[in-house]
């Protein structure tokens, strides 16, 4: 029988080695933690397309109207949007002619699509 002394690699993590393992644990972790999160962006990403096919497939055989296919995809507010509802916040616009401006907006988006989709 062999002893430990003759074997090429020691058994043993001697105090020094023990920063090095620790190090080299800490750094697979990191590794996991950045794998699985690039994992789960790409699972959301492809989601995201795929629900964003199905409305547009109900838009494209007139299900839906494109309006409502931009509110369900939760497309962004604009700029202007956001300002609308800055000076609601601060009193210095009412509802209702904010309820006006964006409704005259939006209605003026949709003629815009209609007449690039007729073109």
């Amino acid at each position: 029988m062999t002893s430990t002394a003759d074997l090429p690699i020691p058994l043993t993590i001697g105090a020094d080695d023990r920063e090095l393992v620790a190090f080299m644990a800490l750094l697979a972790l990191i590794g996991l933690w950045v794998v699985f999160a690039n994992l789960r962006k790409m699972y959301q990403t492809r989601q995201r397309e795929k629900t964003r096919r199905e409305i547009a497939a109900y838009v494209a055989e007139g299900s839906i109207s494109p309006a409502d296919a931009r509110t369900m995809m939760g497309s962004e507010e604009s700029e202007f949007e956001k300002k609308i509802a800055d000076a609601v916040a601060w009193g210095m616009l009412s509802s209702k002619k904010a309820e006006q401006l964006l409704r005259a907006m939006r209605e003026d988006r949709e003629s815009r699509e209609r007449g690039r989709v007729g073109a």
